[in-house]
C-alpha cells in the first residue's frame, strides 16, 4: 500500500506523482484565471456563520464544524479538536470569520492532525492551543515539525490502521489518497491519512483531504461509520485535483461506499483555494442532496450536531 524510502512516504495512495510542472504551469500561467465552469449563478454568497457557545459546554456528545476542515467533537465527555485553522494562511485569507475564539472552544484533550498542508497544520492556530497541552494523535513523522512548533504539545504517531486508545475511546488513522509538503525539499517526509474515532458503538470518520480510491471501501469494511466527515471543494481544475480533492459527486459515491449512516460536508466555502466559485460545492451538494433521503447534515461555521 505504501513504502518509506530515503525519508519519503510513497505508493498507491501518493497523489503527488500525478501532478507536474507542466501541470502548475498550465493551471497557473496559461489557463485564463477568470475561466470558471459554474454550475451555479455568477454571485458568491457567504457561508453562513453562527455562534452557540451554551452548546459547545454541554455533556452530551456532538459535532460542531469550526469551517473549512475544522472540528470540534466531543465523545464519550472527551473533547477532539481536529485540524484547527482559525486565520489566514500563507497565500490565502479567510472569506468569512472564524466562529468562536480559542477560549470558548473550552478544554481540549485530543488534538488530530491529519497532514502537513497549511490549510490543516497551521502554526498560528497550534500555539494558540498550545496551553491547553492537549495530547496530539498524529501520522508518523509528523512529531519534530509539531515538537518544533509547539514543544508542549504531547503527541503519538500512528501508521495507517494503527490505534490510540484510552479506556473505550479509539482513534485510528487511516488511509487517504493525498500527500503532504510544507517546502520544496520535504515532500512526502510526513505520512498523511484520516481518522475513524470510536467510542463504544459510535464511530465518526474524518477523511482530511483525499481523492476518490479504493480506501472508502475498504474502511467501511472495517468500520461501522455513523457518521462520516467528507470533502466536497477545491476540485478545479480537474486536470490537477481529481487526484488530490473529492468533488460533491465524488464525495457521496464515497459516502455510499464507506455504508456510512450520515454525511456532514467540508473543506469548502472557507478559503478560495482552487477554481470553482467558493459557493459553489454547497449547492451541487444541496442538488445531491434531494436524491439522498436526508442522509446529508450541513451544517452552518459554528454549528453544534447533537449525536
Amino acid at each position: 500500500m505504501k513504502t518509506y524510502v530515503k525519508g519519503k512516504f510513497s505508493g498507491e495512495f501518493d497523489s503527488s506523482q500525478e501532478i507536474t510542472l507542466l501541470h502548475i504551469l498550465r493551471w497557473k500561467v496559461l489557463q485564463n484565471p477568470k475561466f470558471s465552469l459554474s454550475r451555479t449563478n455568477t454571485k458568491t454568497v457567504p457561508l453562513e456563520v453562527v455562534k452557540n457557545v451554551v452548546a459547545l459546554n454541554q455533556k452530551e456528545d456532538f459535532i460542531c464544524w469550526l469551517t473549512h476542515a475544522s472540528f470540534l467533537i466531543q465523545l464519550g465527555g472527551k473533547r477532539i479538536l481536529i485540524d484547527p485553522v482559525f486565520g489566514d494562511i500563507p497565500l490565502y485569507k479567510r472569506e468569512i470569520k472564524a466562529p468562536y475564539s480559542v477560549e470558548e472552544l473550552g478544554k481540549i484533550d485530543y488534538l488530530l492532525i491529519s497532514h502537513t498542508h497549511y490549510d490543516h497544520f497551521d502554526k498560528a492556530s497550534l500555539l494558540s492551543i498550545e496551553f491547553m497541552k492537549p495530547h496530539a494523535i498524529i501520522p508518523l513523522k509528523m512529531s519534530p515539525l509539531l515538537k518544533k512548533v509547539a514543544p508542549s504539545i504531547s503527541s503519538q504517531e500512528l501508521d495507517w490502521y494503527e490505534s490510540y486508545q484510552n479506556k473505550e475511546l479509539k482513534i485510528t488513522l487511516v488511509p487517504a489518497r493525498h500527500w503532504s509538503r510544507r517546502s520544496i525539499f520535504d515532500k512526502n517526509a510526513v505520512l498523511w491519512g484520516g481518522y475513524v474515532i470510536s467510542y463504544k458503538d459510535r464511530s465518526i470518520y474524518f477523511a482530511g483531504d483525499t481523492a476518490y480510491g479504493t480506501h472508502f471501501e475498504e474502511i467501511g469494511k472495517r468500520y461501522n461509520v455513523d457518521v462520516a466527515l467528507l470533502p466536497i471543494g477545491a476540485y478545479r481544475p480537474e486536470y490537477i485535483m481529481k487526484n488530490n480533492h473529492l468533488d460533491p459527486q465524488e464525495a457521496f459515491n464515497a459516502f455510499e461506499q464507506l455504508q456510512a449512516k450520515r454525511m456532514i460536508p467540508m473543506h469548502y466555502g472557507t478559503y478560495k483555494l482552487t477554481d470553482e466559485p467558493l459557493d459553489e460545492p454547497l449547492k451541487w451538494m444541496q442538488e445531491i442532496d434531494k436524491t439522498s433521503l436526508g442522509k446529508i447534515n450541513f451544517l452552518k461555521g459554528g454549528e453544534v450536531l447533537c449525536l
